[in-house]
This record gives structure tokens, sequence and C-alpha cells, in this order.
């Protein structure tokens, strides 16, 4: 064999190497642009998502003020047209049977207010318990020195025949005026709602940044008017 001359099998080879040279070099790629414009695509996705899911916690959020306060007014009504007690009853996961990891509002009447709040409080569910929407929760804290209903130790309630129902909950209570009787005192009380979940059946609230801002919506209900008025949010 010559010296410049090669096999058979090598020829076949180096064919077929030449031939995945030259349909390698013509196998279309991403440019850096084309890159680029993916990423920046990308970008606008995820932030438009993000403020996609804001606005629905923020709707959500002010649906349950706007049901907190509906509520309020409608205890504060009921207890001036029965001359009795109405309680608004804030009944967190745990506290019913129904543990969902939703926070719950019911209206109660009482003929008879108990000479201590630690006894058990009979009372007549006006209708059925109204639940939040997930994703928002009631949570303590007082605002600027006004006290919140959540932070106390809340009532026990007795509720239901022939074999009644006993909830500890936290509350508040109207009179027959329709002014605050519970809790007792003589300022106003603050209630706050905001985005979060519930863990174990307690409020865990969302918090935004390094400072940790809660996204809340705060209500404030007056001793003797007893009507709710926004204070922020």
């Amino acid at each position: 064999m010559n010296p410049g001359q090669l096999p058979p099998n090598s020829h076949l080879q180096l064919l077929m190497s030449q031939k995945i040279r030259h349909s390698n070099c013509g196998k279309p790629a991403f440019s850096l642009i084309e890159m680029a414009a993916v990423m920046a695509v990308l970008v606008i996705l995820t932030a438009s998502g993000v403020r996609l899911l804001n606005g629905t916690s923020g709707q959500s959020r002010r649906a349950g003020a706007d049901l907190l306060v509906g509520m309020i007014e409608q205890a504060r009504a009921a207890a001036i047209t029965s001359r009795s007690y109405v309680v608004l009853a804030v009944a967190e996961p745990a506290d019913l049977p129904e543990n969902d990891e939703r926070c719950r509002l019911g209206l109660f009447r009482v003929e008879t207010w108990p000479e201590h709040t630690c006894d058990p409080i009979m009372g007549v569910l006006m209708n059925r318990w109204r639940s939040l929407d997930s994703g928002v929760v009631l949570i303590a804290g007082a605002v600027d020195g006004v006290a919140n209903p959540l932070d106390g130790d809340g009532l026990t309630l007795s509720h239901g025949t022939p074999r009644p129902l006993i909830v500890k909950v936290h509350a508040i209570a109207f009179n027959s005026r329709g002014a605050l009787h519970y809790p007792l005192g003589s300022t106003p009380v603050v209630m706050r709602i905001a985005e979060g979940v519930y863990q174990h059946g307690k409020a865990t609230p969302n918090r935004r940044g390094e400072s940790g801002t809660i996204t809340e919506t705060r209500l404030k209900i007056g001793r003797v008017t007893s009507r709710p008025y926004r204070i922020d949010g």
C-alpha cells in the first residue's frame, strides 16, 4: 500500500467526519440578542404574575373588610331592634369543628349578660357562620394604643339545642342602645384584617420586604356610636 493511500474504511470515516462538520456549521443557534429578548419577556411575565397575585389578595382583603363592616353594622342594628345584647363572634379555625384554616364570623343574640365574662354566655345564633376568603386573616395587636379584642381572653358561647355547642371565641358585643358593651372599658377598639394564612389554627400575616411590613386594613369601632370606619388601608 502506498504511504499516501488510505484503507477503504478510512476514506469512509473521513467523508463522514467532514459531513458532520459541515452540518454543525450550518445548524441555527440563539444569538446574544435573542437570548436577551427571551430573558426580558420572562421578566415581564413574572412581574405581571406578581402584580396579578397581589391584586387578587388585596381584593380578598378588601372583601373581608367589607364583610366585617357589614356584620358590625348588622349586629348593632339587631341589638337596638331586639332590645338585647348581640355578640359578633370571631372564630379562628381551631375554635370550631370545621377546622379548614379559615376564620368565621357569627352573630349571637343574648338575652342576659352574665355578671362575670368568664362564665358561659347563652346565645342564639342569628344566622349561619360567615367565613373569610382563603388568604385573609384577622390579627391581634393594638394600634396606636387602641385595644384589639383579639388580644383578650375572649368569651365562651353556648348555643344550639338539644345538645349545646360550646365555643371559645374573640368577640365584640353591643347593648340595646347600640353602644359597645364588650370588651369592657370606655375607649374604642380596633380590628385588623390582613393578607396571610392560618397555621395550626392561628393567624400568620404575610410580611413584605426587610422591614416586615404587614399589608392590612384597620377598622376603628367607637364606644358610643359603635360605627366602624377605616383608619388606613
